[in-house]
């Protein structure tokens, strides 16, 4: 908390924000929870990253009186969950801050998704928190084992856990990864059973939950803000409302850490490709279309990576258009190359 000194002497608080509603939020400090507002100068900063948000650490003026307080300043970071911001816009919306665990929540039933889970880690990864899989709903599924390796396919190894709320099962260890005071966040959609997992955590009917739809398998947004609370096992989770929608605000960095065994595949089979920078579109003797024609790559994988990377390479050219430039003459060149080649054959 070095960056909290600079207000030594002064009459701000330091505290940590545990809940929040868009702007309103709750902070917690040494004088107790105080309702806080966001002030002037930091609420409409053109960057909306430095904006407080759950999980953040921050110096705020109290009016005691009130029992509320201004939010001043925003201390710097540990970890940050960003995603892309709901709808056409394609600014970040931070999800949490100073994470050291996220709980990447999916149900064992038809809304199990692979390709949803490799975006949750690509995300994760970009954060710097370290995730668990967290495979929901043990007590209703008739083939545990099934979902087990069809996870191992995407994250063979990334810490992964089989829980049944309602029958007390896995909830010890999954616990025990917030021991030592961590923080953790549950990522996951509607009706994966996050808020049903965080009360049987807390061992109370704390978090509202809600019933899927027998029709979709979906559920209906049970939790609408975020708040973090206190586990009797110990550590600090945050709950959040299920996310249909998590747009890669990431790097390439991201994208690699969540395929790093994919990607190591795809780099070796490249090297047998005719053209050393071939981009495994439609360039002749690519040994990668080679590949996945004979089943050796995983098309849904492929697929998934290369939708990723669009995204995340489509965000970073509308930040900086000499990027899409330098891609696009690049992409013309190597054009002429295959063209070349296709005549000199």
């Amino acid at each position: 908390m070095f960056a909290a000194q600079q207000f030594s002497g002064s009459s701000m608080l330091l505290g940590r924000v545990v809940s929040q509603q868009r702007h309103l939020l709750t902070v917690i400090t040494n004088a107790g929870p105080l309702q806080a507002d966001i002030a002037g100068r930091l609420l409409h900063v053109s960057d909306v990253q430095e904006r407080p948000v759950i999980g953040d650490w921050v110096m705020c003026l109290p009016r005691q009186d009130e029992r509320r307080a201004t939010i001043h300043s925003v201390l710097p970071r540990s970890t940050c969950f960003v995603r892309k911001e709901v709808g056409q816009r394609t600014r970040p919306q931070v999800i949490a801050a100073n994470i050291d665990v996220a709980f990447l929540v999916m149900t064992m039933g038809a809304d199990f998704n692979l390709s949803r889970l490799e975006r949750y880690l690509a995300l994760t990864k970009e954060s710097g928190a370290m995730p668990v899989i967290i495979l929901t709903k043990a007590d209703i599924c008739e083939d545990t084992e099934a979902f087990i390796r069809a996870t191992r396919t995407c994250a063979p190894t990334v810490n992964l856990q089989i829980v049944s709320a309602l029958e007390g099962i896995g909830l010890q260890q999954t616990g025990s990864y917030l021991s030592g005071h961590k923080t953790g966040v549950m990522v996951g959609s509607s009706g994966a059973g996050k808020s049903t997992l965080l009360n049987a955590l807390l061992k109370t009917e704390h978090a509202v939950t809600g019933a899927v739809s027998a029709f979709t398998e979906k559920g209906r947004h049970t939790t609408t803000s975020r708040e973090l609370v206190r586990l009797p096992l110990g550590g600090l989770l945050i709950d959040t409302p299920g996310m249909r929608e998590l747009g890669m605000i990431c790097n390439d960095a991201g994208v690699e850490g969540a395929f790093g065994d994919f990607s190591s595949e795809i780099k070796k089979i490249a090297q047998h490709c005719r053209f050393r920078n071939c981009q495994h579109q439609s360039e002749p003797d690519c040994a990668v279309h080679a590949a996945r024609a004979e089943g050796i790559i995983d098309d849904r994988r492929w697929n998934n990576w290369i939708k990723l990377k669009r995204e995340v390479s489509y965000l970073m050219e509308k930040e900086n258009p000499e990027m899409k430039r330098a891609k696009r003459r690049e992409q013309i060149r190597l054009n002429r190359q295959s063209r070349s080649s296709g005549r000199n054959n």
